[in-house]
């Protein structure tokens, strides 16, 4: 694939290039482009060796007619303000404090509008020891996570706040309530995730785990109501702050599939397969009421134990001897915006 230096200079004298009217913002377009026929060849390469990686074959990257994505480096950037602590493009599109060193800036068109996010370099912290403690987190819809750990009761996260902002939407779907929806999400998934590893940092756990599976929203068999609220909340983007934070904090982050999690008893070791493997199991106990799993006379909350079994796809039988206590402590119910108020 040719540099960059060789593509500015096939292009520079086409409309499309001149159309920009910056030469530097018309380079980083160009950066760009190569970047994404680089990831395509990467892709197409693995998909060739292993399809079953992939739902389907990759497809090249297309070019849109306009609102584009735009990003902005140090080169696009006027020096005279960037030493007072003032980010500015050479072509003033936008002016924002900020007096931390910064590796790119980028410009995402939305529905609602356009965000800029300025992104930095941070320099990670060492990893945590094996032997720290460890978290396990089911996430889900009334209870967005469930989290479990050696270290402390268990903590189930409000997820009907949630459901409340999507509710509000739907009924009154316009541009301005989706620009509000958006930023409402954001707002409360920064705090769910600051939860999250902000409680590993402080009983020093060094290893998250959370159960996920591929294409939940497609294939999952819901009743119409309860899957409209669960496609509707945009979990991967609660994932991505989870993962990003953790790394500044040296915590490793591990996912899992989660098959059975919700159906097997933790307390009696019951086997949780996954769904390839097709098998026709009998459990010990069940889900009962509303967030309750019984089994025997035993009863206890029903994420609780899904979350646990979701370490048990990963640790395996050794976390017995972690968590085991977790079954019996009462579950606190936090709401992550009141908890950092």
């Amino acid at each position: 694939m040719p540099d960059i230096n060789s593509l500015v200079r096939l292009v520079q004298n086409e409309d499309c290039y001149k159309n920009l009217h910056n030469t530097k913002t018309a380079k980083q377009t160009i950066r760009k482009v190569i970047t994404d026929w680089t990831n395509f060849r990467k892709a197409i390469k693995a998909f060739n060796e292993n399809p079953s990686l992939f739902d389907k074959k990759p497809k090249p990257p297309y070019y849109k007619q306009k609102l584009a994505q735009v990003i902005f480096y140090n080169e696009t950037i006027k020096k005279k303000p960037l030493k007072q602590g003032i980010i500015e493009p050479t072509n003033g599109c936008f002016v924002i404090k900020s007096d931390r060193r910064f590796k790119q800036v980028v410009i995402t068109p939305k529905t609602n509008g356009f965000v800029i996010e300025v992104q930095y370099e941070e320099l990670l912290k060492k990893g945590k020891s094996k032997d720290n403690g460890i978290a396990c987190v089911d996430i889900g819809l009334n209870n967005l996570a469930a989290i479990t750990s050696d270290q402390h009761a268990p903590i189930l996260v409000n997820g009907r706040i949630i459901k409340s902002i999507n509710q509000w939407y739907n009924k009154n779907p316009n541009k301005h309530n989706s620009k509000k929806r958006y930023w409402r999400l954001e707002n409360y998934f920064h705090h769910v995730s600051k939860l999250i590893v902000q409680n590993c940092v402080n009983h020093n756990i060094g290893k998250i785990i959370i159960g996920k599976n591929d294409g939940w929203k497609q294939n999952m068999k819901l009743r119409k109501d309860v899957k409209q609220n669960f496609q509707y909340v945009p979990y991967y983007s609660l994932f991505e702050k989870i993962k990003y934070k953790a790394a500044l904090e040296g915590i490793t982050v591990i996912f899992t599939e989660e098959s059975y999690t919700s159906k097997a008893s933790f307390i009696d070791k019951d086997p949780i397969p996954s769904y390839d493997d097709r098998v026709k199991l009998q459990f010990t106990g069940k889900r009962v009421n509303r967030g309750l799993y019984r089994s025997g006379r035993v009863t206890w909350n029903a994420d609780v134990n899904g979350s646990l079994n979701i370490g048990r796809k990963v640790i395996g039988e050794a976390l017995y001897g972690i968590v085991n206590r977790s079954v019996a402590a009462t579950p606190v119910q936090v709401n992550p915006l009141k908890f950092f108020a």
